[in-house]
């Protein structure tokens, strides 16, 4: 993995999706100081446009702005939330590629992500967000992954449906943003890909209409292995009868591939980071993805 943030490393902040509240980010920003990384705060991840941190342009020529830092060495998105697909059609990706630096974050960030990763190669994190950083748990497990100290995430408490092992690179995220990649230029190859997916607060119909979205396309044709993470699921009304591992199994078919369920990363406690766009390796028999 050729992505880490150094010790010490100048951390550039902006809000790529919904707006995200002030208080929160100066706590997280001391945490991060109190730990001897420097923070730049981009004057537009306090914006405010309805439910988003500003209108498209401000995010666009912030992220541009901090990729064309060369004093920064890695971009820390504010929060998640919504929009940030929005983002994909006008990146200057030239400014990127010419500028490699990880990003960092989940949620609605995973359409960054993995555009990014498609269009220039950069590895980025699906991590926790930067405004929850004062009061995250995984503190200190995700920066031993961002310094490339932890290579490997234990699934030795998780749940195999289909036993096996897989090599390719690591590819994903939020179930609700990553589906509407496939197919685009924005998706990373998937070709032997080791996929991982994780959502929250929807309805189990809706996870449904994503994963047969996503069969539809070929996804499932081409992946190597697929990892759940944390999917909480509503069920609300008419009961839906369908199980989530009923979904995914009847999205995959008879394709033999390794599948684990319940993964330590999720919008809950647990958000184990991982890297998009990494060389990864996963062996159900000894319960590790090793990146």
């Amino acid at each position: 993995m050729n992505a880490v943030l150094k010790d010490n490393a100048h951390i550039g902040v902006m809000a790529p999706s919904s707006f995200v509240e002030r208080e929160d980010i100066e706590k997280s920003k001391a945490v991060m100081e109190e730990r001897g990384y420097t923070v730049t705060i981009h004057d537009q991840t306090f914006e405010r446009f309805n439910q988003s941190a500003g209108t498209v342009e401000q995010k666009l020529d912030a992220l541009n702005a901090l990729y064309a830092d060369n004093s920064i060495d890695a971009i820390w998105a504010a929060g998640g939330g919504n929009r940030a697909l929005l983002l994909l059609e006008e990146l200057d990706y030239d400014i990127i590629e010419a500028n490699p630096k990880p990003l960092i974050g989940f949620s609605d960030v995973t359409a960054l992500l993995n555009a990014i990763n498609a269009q220039t190669g950069q590895i980025g994190f699906h991590a926790q967000v930067f405004k929850h950083l004062h009061d995250f748990d995984g503190l200190d497990e995700t920066l031993e992954v961002l310094s490339g100290t932890k290579t490997a995430m234990d699934l030795s408490d998780t749940e195999t449906i289909n036993e096996g092992s897989a090599e390719g690179l690591l590819v994903g995220g939020c179930l609700s943003l990553f589906h509407y990649l496939a197919g685009t230029n924005d998706c990373p190859p998937l070709q032997d890909s080791i996929l991982f997916l994780e959502d929250t607060g929807d309805e189990l119909n809706r996870y449904d209409r994503m994963f047969t979205h996503m069969q539809r396309m070929g996804v499932f044709d081409q992946i190597g292995g697929l990892i759940i993470g944390q999917m909480e699921a509503n069920d609300t009304g008419r009961p839906f009868g369908f199980s989530l591992q009923d979904i995914v199994l009847e999205a995959i078919g008879d394709h033999d591939i390794p599948v684990v369920f319940d993964a330590p990363f999720g919008h809950g406690k647990q958000l184990f980071p991982l890297p998009v766009g990494a060389q990864a390796s996963l062996d159900t028999a000894k319960g590790l993805l090793n990146f």
